[in-house]
């Protein structure tokens, strides 16, 4: 019998880690050596094109889109079943992947993909595990069918963003002496992404009120400027720590009714609470921070476009 516990044994090979697959559409940049913070092709809709209009000419990244959707295609050979309360839905992995990934709202029979439900990968009559269908995607295989379908055109392309492995402080409580480290994730072209365990977010009744985020802004104000490779030297000193501070001369306070939450699982099966804060919240408390970040993503944008041919002038 299958062990339904191992998720993994539930895909073909090429969804994970396969040194002999090509890597043309896995290719990012580092704009810092530690390679905590990157941008990657996928997120930004100019060089999504790009790659678009690589693909007719450049073999290597023709193979690699051909082999990612073949693989995508096997996940129509996966059965699963999800039992409800009314009936058992029977449905397979590439199914749930595309329902989940383009139209969560409409999930099938109206299933809530985070919360727990009866999967069987064996039969409608079982065994069932008891999981989130969320639960049951491989990080690999979740990051090909993005690639593929944004560059087959059936997903929305987004605007400029910057992914980063971060932490920063952020305070709350009574007279802010609550203090809680929470994950930097992204820095946007409209604002920047934050992420921290929900059971500490649902715990934590004070993260309801008045809070107060804490960034070092300046090690990104002295980068605006510098080449890549100046750049990423720059960064290099802060790498563990990029936009860390305990220093309260840092401190951004904010009210959580101005804050975006949202919630969803990360790929180590945790669930996460998502908090988006906007440059236009972040400037009612530090416009000079606020400046500095919008300046920083504006000018990695200039470096992006830079890197993948665009011909752009500095000042776009």
């Amino acid at each position: 019998m299958t062990d339904l516990t191992n998720i993994a044994n539930f895909f073909p090979s090429s969804f994970l880690n396969n040194p002999n697959r090509p890597l043309g559409l896995g290719e990012e940049f580092s704009l810092c050596e530690s390679g905590n913070m990157v941008f990657h092709w996928a997120d930004f809709f100019e060089t999504c094109d790009v790659i678009k209009t690589r693909m007719v000419e450049d073999e290597m990244l023709k193979l690699d889109f051909e082999s990612r959707e073949r693989g995508l295609q096997k996940l129509a050979d996966i059965p699963v079943w999800i039992k409800t309360s009314s009936k058992v839905h029977q449905s397979n992995m590439y199914e749930i992947y595309e329902k989940f990934i383009m139209n969560q709202a409409q999930f099938i029979g109206g299933i809530d993909p985070f919360g727990p439900q009866d999967i069987s990968f064996i039969s409608g009559t079982g065994p069932f595990k008891n999981m989130a269908i969320a639960e049951c995607f491989n990080q690999a295989t979740y990051k090909d069918f993005v690639l593929v379908n944004l560059l087959k055109g059936k997903l929305p392309r987004r605007d400029f963003r910057i992914r980063l492995k971060s932490k920063v402080l952020m305070e709350h409580g009574d007279d802010l002496q609550g203090a809680t480290l929470i994950n930097l994730e992204q820095l946007t072209t409209s604002g920047l992404l934050l992420s921290l365990d929900s059971d500490s977010f649902l715990r934590t009744p004070s993260f309801r009120g008045r809070v107060r985020l804490i960034l070092d802004t300046k090690c990104l104000s002295d980068s605006i400027g510098k080449g890549l490779s100046e750049l990423s030297s720059h960064l290099s000193q802060y790498a563990f720590n990029l936009l860390y501070s305990s220093k309260k001369e840092d401190g951004i306070e904010l009210n959580m009714s101005d804050v975006h939450v949202e919630s969803s699982f990360d790929f180590l099966k945790n669930k996460k609470v998502y908090l988006f804060i906007s440059y236009h919240t972040l400037k009612k408390s530090s416009p000079e921070s606020a400046r500095v970040l919008e300046e920083f993503v504006g000018y990695s944008k200039t470096l992006a476009r830079d890197h993948y041919g665009l011909q752009v002038s500095r000042s776009a």
